[in-house]
């Protein structure tokens, strides 16, 4: 682990050798933490497990963060082996949103990738960050691993830069999943989705647009059923009490309007002759 000072020294460096003022000390910090680097590769190397290794490089990435900072504020351009190599561990080491912003400066100065990757900077980082994502899923198809916003803009990132169609349905299908975990994104997940089998046909998800597609027919025509316990009787008003005086009165009206009853009809009796 570095101490605060050396941290500051490397960023210092790092700025002095973007900016053009390098001195001859500037150089030889670049190749001293280069050859820091290769002796943790060979420690890497020693490490069979992926978990394990990737947290042996969550360790190490704090001894470099002096002159990655250095270097991204200098904004020279300049080729760095480190830059690049220490970006790809935090993709491993499940720092995405370090990676990104790492990435940024990489892809915008178009910087070589590493030796073993034949590829540009924003296939690699399209490849290396989504196939895990896309791994995991496979293990637990309702659980995602990374923050959709990640995803997101790494495909901003690397919207206008040349990737080969399956790359980019790839990234598409990463965020479509993720998309599709939470129940408010799913419409958003299918047109993700969509795009991922317009770019590239055998991208895997033609049987996820139709489930999804079902999914939400069948939202948008059930009835959301009422919660039995807020149905309540229907409530009658208690009647109010009258006044004596007013009962009274009402009595009274109505014994004026009453019609008299007719006397009964005064019977004939006959007496027995």
């Amino acid at each position: 682990m570095l101490t605060p000072a050396r941290k500051h020294f490397e960023n210092v460096m790092a700025q002095n050798r973007g900016n053009g003022a390098s001195t001859l000390a500037d150089q030889t910090a670049y190749e001293q933490i280069l050859h820091r680097l290769r002796i943790d590769q060979n420690r890497l190397k020693g490490i069979q497990a992926n978990k394990a290794k990737a947290e042996e490089k969550q360790k190490l990435l704090p001894d470099y963060q002096g002159w990655v900072d250095g270097t991204l504020a200098a904004d020279s351009g300049q080729a760095d082996d480190v830059l690049t190599r220490v970006m790809l561990w935090h993709i491993d080491a499940g720092n995405i949103a370090e990676a990104l912003r790492i990435g940024e400066y990489v892809i915008r100065h178009k910087l070589s990738m590493p030796d073993k990757f034949n590829r540009t900077a924003a296939v690699t980082l399209m490849d290396e960050i989504c196939d895990p994502v896309l791994a995991a899923f496979k293990a637990a198809p309702n659980v995602a691993t990374v923050n959709v916003d990640l995803l997101k803009a790494l495909d901003g990132l690397t919207a206008n830069e040349d990737a080969p169609e399956a790359v980019r349905a790839k990234l598409w299908k990463a965020i479509g999943y993720t998309l599709r975990t939470a129940e408010a994104t799913q419409p958003e997940a299918l047109e993700y989705l969509q795009k991922a089998i317009a770019e590239f046909s055998d991208i895997g998800v033609k049987r996820d647009i139709e489930l999804l597609t079902r999914l939400l027919k069948k939202a948008e025509t059930e009835t959301p059923l009422t919660d039995e316990s807020e149905i309540k009787p229907e409530e009658k008003p208690e009647p109010k009490a009258v006044p004596a005086k007013a009962k009274r009165q009402a009595t009274a009206k109505k014994n004026a309007t009453a019609k008299p009853k007719k006397p009964a009809a005064n019977k004939m009796v006959t007496a027995a002759e």
